[in-house]
């Protein structure tokens, strides 16, 4: 139930009852952000957001936080270049806390000059530990090289002298200017009733002054007519790339397809880009393709992360896929993949408050209608191939391309190798090969139909039951939404893994799941994709098991894939050894983060002599030994029925589930539950680590035996 009204003093208010579980997320919209201050301003929006936690008329200095975490609740914000958004997540029976809190907060704060010093600390450590890390950094240099005029391309976090030089009285100013009732949005979601939360509303926020709201003119950004090479070189051991495109704003005519184009080009396992680059030719740690919709005109983007040594390699294969998808329409399945996941997403948004809020928020603050989304998936669903071609050939341009990358590597050679990049993709485009398309790609694709009904009763009884062959399975129903979780674990872990093979687990837990005997890895990545679903292995020190996420009308064939991968699992060397060099490079781009390198010696001192000494991801003498065989084997000491306990949680029918956990119990070995005790030798001293690093932070650990 939805209801959408405007106090007199202009605030928004959008109130969505939800029962699923008895949790409130209650979240005010400011539609404002980094891209709305002037110059000299930059941060001053982020500056804020701490700000207001730090006292106002009612609650002084950690009050706010003490009240909402003493309720058991949550309580953040964060600032976005189009939005700043402030959240408490908490219990029905604490709604008035929520409210009342986000109340002072957005009407109240005191900016007192004491505690705007000690932020300006707080902040600028921020800002200098965000200099560590490199996704950070090779984001803002793409923003800083598409954007040259626009204030996108400026950090949201803003910079250091600012933040030391901004007064009280401009931040007054500016919060007085911006954040007002007008350009407020006030978001109630959860379990509650309307009409008594509507009058707790009138009580903490009608008496918010009405401001005058300062109109902002952002500057518009050049339009691009050639293509941009951009080279940060850096320290970090890996090499981040961007291609990317101009685009339009959300509200744009093409949006809708420009998002299924990104889906199919690399969104996903069985996406075209991760298929080939990531998968069958090991290129890259990550590829992808992604969409920046915002507010005002925004990009296209591929983006991977390499060893440098990969890049000239990884950009050829980019350009092949590339002017590939230019040549013709996607294929049916392709279509028919990206309508189920689309449909799908209105399913798993509604999983949490928080995710419903962010849903809400979003079409709220981009198209003033929280019910945009109906109208974008009519859109998508009736897009056709020709479509997706269409905005591709229009917008995947070569004179329109902007090439950045953060490099180890020496920036004049990184540079000219760009440049070639563009050069022939550009000669690639005009000599583009003549693909015949399979007539079974011109089929219409089938609509998805199943029922969007949800149950208001919430969460059911939770019950414990005992597997034939021995285990155990709990079942937590949840009417609320059409969405299935099923999560298997096993005993062992880090704990059996033999020494000398350290990291072992982990190369399991990145290669079980991956094929059966009667699935290839692509063939799986296509089923799971397709259905709007996941299926993954975990570990840890104590586990490893598989976890699926579906929906109900797929829950049997993921149901069936899931128990394929269990009982069926094959290693193929090719996956194997692409993984291992996977973690190779995880641990030569982990000495990036001081705070990773800082807490695994942290736990070679505590856990001196026990399995948790262990580094998670092994050491490089001891992966480079590791076999398919070692695999197998190694799943063979824990995948017992004894040694399961399973969890299936969301919309499912009790009477079947427990016949299709049954039946798994009995395809798999009885065997015995891992029980296994190690001691642990007693600390008789302090012992205390130095590590040195060159970053612009420290990390202390503190720690005592428990």
């Amino acid at each position: 139930m939805y209801k959408k009204y405007q106090l007199k003093n202009g605030l928004t208010v959008l109130l969505v009852e939800s029962h699923k579980s008895p949790v409130v997320s209650i979240q005010m919209w400011v539609k404002t952000g980094s891209a709305d201050e002037q110059k000299g301003e930059e941060g001053i929006s982020h500056f804020i957001e701490h700000l207001v936690f730090k006292g106002t008329r009612k609650f002084g200095v950690g009050e706010i936080a003490s009240k909402v975490e003493g309720s058991g609740g949550q309580l953040n914000a964060y600032t976005s270049f189009d939005q700043t958004v402030f959240y408490v997540t908490i219990s029905k029976n604490f709604i008035e806390t929520g409210l009342d809190v986000i109340s002072e907060m957005m009407g109240y704060p005191l900016f007192d000059e004491k505690e705007i010093d000690n932020e300006r600390e707080v902040v600028i450590e921020e800002i200098k530990r965000g200099l560590d890390n490199p996704q950070r950094q090779a984001s803002r240099h793409l923003f800083s090289t598409m954007y040259k005029k626009h204030p996108y391309g400026l950090p949201v976090i803003g910079f250091e002298e600012n933040i030391r030089k901004v007064s009280k009285k401009t931040i007054q100013n500016y919060y007085h200017s911006r954040y007002v009732p007008s350009n407020m949005t006030l978001l109630v979601i959860g379990d509650f009733d309307n009409k008594s939360v509507k009058a707790q509303v009138s009580q903490y926020f009608s008496d918010f002054e009405p401001f005058k709201l300062k109109k902002i003119k952002r500057k518009k950004e050049v339009k691009q007519k050639q293509p941009r090479v951009a080279v940060k070189t850096s320290e970090f051991k890996e090499s981040l790339l961007y291609i990317s495109w101009p685009l339009p704003s959300a509200k744009h005519k093409d949006i809708p397809a420009i998002d299924v184009m990104s889906l199919i080009l690399g969104q996903g396992e069985s996406s075209r880009l991760s298929k080939k680059i990531k998968l069958e030719k090991g290129l890259v740690n990550y590829i992808g393709a992604s969409s920046f919709t915002p507010q005002d005109p925004g990009f296209f983007t591929i983006s991977a992360s390499m060893n440098p040594d990969h890049l000239e390699e990884t950009l050829e294969e980019i350009q092949k896929e590339v002017v590939e998808f230019l040549a013709v329409p996607p294929s049916y399945e392709e279509m028919q993949k990206a309508l189920i996941n689309f449909n799908s997403d209105e399913f798993y948004s509604l999983e949490t408050v928080d995710g419903m809020a962010s849903k809400v928020g979003t079409y709220e603050h981009l198209f003033k209608d929280y019910k945009y989304f109906k109208k974008f998936m009519k859109e998508v669903n009736h897009l056709k191939p020709e479509d997706i071609l269409r905005v591709a050939k229009k917008y995947v341009h070569p004179d329109l391309v902007t090439v950045a990358l953060m490099t180890p590597e020496p920036q004049k050679a990184s540079e000219v190798r760009l440049k070639k990049f563009v050069k022939e993709f550009k000669k690639a485009l005009k000599n583009k090969p003549t693909i015949k398309q399979n007539k079974e790609k011109s089929k219409r694709q089938t609509k998805v139909h199943w029922s969007k009904e949800i149950s208001t009763k919430g969460l059911g009884k939770i019950e414990k039951f005992i597997l034939p062959n021995g285990g155990i399975v709990y079942f937590r129903p949840d009417n609320s939404t059409k969405v299935i979780s099923l999560k298997a674990a096993f005993g062992g872990g880090v704990r059996i893994e033999p020494n000398g093979k350290e990291g072992a687990i982990d190369l399991l837990s990145r290669t079980w799941g991956r094929s059966t005997q009667n699935s290839s890895e692509h063939m799986l990545n296509q089923k799971i994709d397709a259905l709007a679903s996941s299926l993954s292995s975990f570990a840890g020190r104590n586990t490893i098991g598989l976890s699926a996420t579906t929906l109900e009308p797929f829950s049997k064939e993921v149901f069936e894939l899931f128990e394929e991968v269990m009982l069926q699992p094959t290693f193929e060397e090719s996956v194997v050894s692409r993984e291992k060099l996977m973690m190779l490079e995880y641990l030569k781009n982990r000495e990036d983060n001081p705070a990773q390198v800082g807490i695994n010696e942290f736990l070679k001192e505590i856990f001196k002599g026990h399995p948790y000494e262990k580094d998670l991801h092994g050491n490089k003498e001891s992966i480079e030994k590791l076999s398919a065989n070692n695999m197998k084997q190694l799943l063979g000491t824990m995948v017992f029925s004894k040694n399961m306990t399973a969890v299936v949680a969301g919309h499912f029918d009790l009477d079947e589930w427990k016949e299709r956990m049954s039946q798994l119990s009995k395809e798999l070995p009885v065997g015995q539950k891992v029980e296994n005790h190690f001691s642990v030798q007693p600390r008789t001293a302090v012992i205390e680590r130095h590590l040195h690093s060159k970053k612009e932070q420290s990390h202390i650990i503190l720690g005592y035996p428990g």
